[in-house]
């Protein structure tokens, strides 16, 4: 017999309801404050009970946000514990036909579910992959912010000089950011002059550029439209964003780092870095986003978990089926996205899969998202076997 525990986690209180195997109330709610005192109120609560009823207690709680990491750590110690989606929560919360919705009804409905069904058990205990996963999530959101500046950049960079990022590949180059930290303006490239402009394009390209380019710059910026009313702002705006990305890349650099020194730790024990297209670094990524691959019984399960899976929507005789849903884990299926890119120029499986779906009249994107479930099934199929990737015979 267990006795079911549900909290509802909040940032600073805690609501909890105890459920019997029949469903029924044990005692009033009680509230849980973010303390050892509080909480070790909660294990005598909780053992009292579970002596009276001769019941094993468990819990379940809402994963929400980063409000029920410090809980979980403590309450992990005692108890078996079950962390639950939110919206699985408030998918289980739908079935009842009255709207009303609190921290009791909440902690009452999470009781529930782990009355109802043997979840799969929430296991933190590998300090490596969560230290590693925690580094992982911090990269992908300096990245994200990278990108976002880098936008930022691009738009204030147009309104002062149109046609300035037609010169470059990309006006992120070494070349480009030290003409722009230098001469940031149409007028002020023009006063730098072709010589000195010229000296500073050789030396931050190593010779790449010739002349020919230093003139050509020139001739756009005599011709370029100046723009004065907000042209102050947008020149304190470029210095600042361009401080910022130097800083935040040097950031991303040192995470990664970071990232690639913990995977040197277990990566003898996986075999993610043996398939073609996935780096290192990005393997560090997969599996700790992934968890422990036994938890899988069938790679479908980590193409819902990704969020590569379809939309499928059915009603009577119709139905409609688009993609993907994107309700899995956003950080896997970027560096999935990155992974299958590169592997599409020299895998011997995911190369001529995604050529195939090209040849089909596939859309890139549709060829891409088809690659990255090749890809998921190659990952769970070295992780489960525990052996390299071989190119199939």
């Amino acid at each position: 017999m267990h006795l079911n525990v549900g909290i509802d986690v909040a940032k600073s209180v805690h609501e909890a309801c105890i459920l019997d195997d029949e469903g029924k109330q044990v005692g009033k709610h009680f509230r849980i404050k973010n303390s050892k005192s509080s909480i070790e109120k909660f294990i005598e609560r909780v053992e009292l009970v579970s002596n009276r009823l001769n019941s094993i207690p468990r819990i379940g709680m809402e994963a929400t946000g980063i409000y029920w990491c410090a809980i979980y750590s403590e309450l992990s110690k005692h108890y078996e514990i079950h962390a639950y989606n939110p919206s699985q929560v408030r998918g289980f919360a739908a079935v009842n036909v009255r709207g009303s919705k609190t921290d009791k009804i909440d902690a009452k409905t999470i009781a529930a579910i782990l009355r109802f069904g043997e979840a799969p058990k929430t296991c933190y205990g590998d300090k490596t992959r969560m230290e590693l996963k925690e580094y992982c999530r911090f990269y992908f959101k300096l990245k994200s912010n990278v990108v976002n500046l880098k936008k930022r950049l691009i738009r204030n960079i147009h309104l002062i000089f149109p046609g300035y990022d037609q010169v470059f590949s990309s006006i992120f180059t070494k070349t480009s950011i030290a003409i722009l930290n230098e001469a940031p303006r149409p007028s002020d490239m023009l006063e730098m002059g072709e010589e000195k402009l010229y000296e500073l394009m050789k030396k931050t390209s190593r010779n790449h550029y010739s002349p020919e380019k230093t003139r050509e710059l020139l001739e756009m910026a005599k011709d370029s439209i100046s723009l004065d009313f907000i042209e102050e702002a947008l020149l304190f705006e470029v210095e600042s964003l361009l401080n910022l990305i130097e800083y935040m890349e040097g950031q991303v650099k040192e995470v990664e780092t970071k990232i690639l020194a913990a995977w040197e730790t277990v990566k003898d024990k996986h075999y993610l870095q043996t398939i073609p297209g996935i780096s290192d670094l990005m393997a560090a990524i997969i599996w700790a986003e992934l968890g422990d691959v036994e938890n899988f019984q069938h790679p479908d399960q980590i193409v819902a978990f990704a969020g590569y899976d379809p939309k499928v929507k059915k009603s009577g005789n119709k139905e409609v089926i688009s993609g993907p849903n994107k309700r899995g884990s956003r950080l896997l299926r970027w560096v999935l996205g990155r992974a299958v890119v590169q592997a599409r120029l020299h895998n011997p499986v995911i190369k001529p899969y995604f050529m195939k779906k090209i040849s089909e009249g596939k859309h890139y994107n549709t060829a891409l998202c088809a690659a990255a479930k090749k890809m998921i099934r190659i990952i769970w199929s070295v992780e489960k076997n525990k052996k390299p990737f071989k190119i199939p015979r």
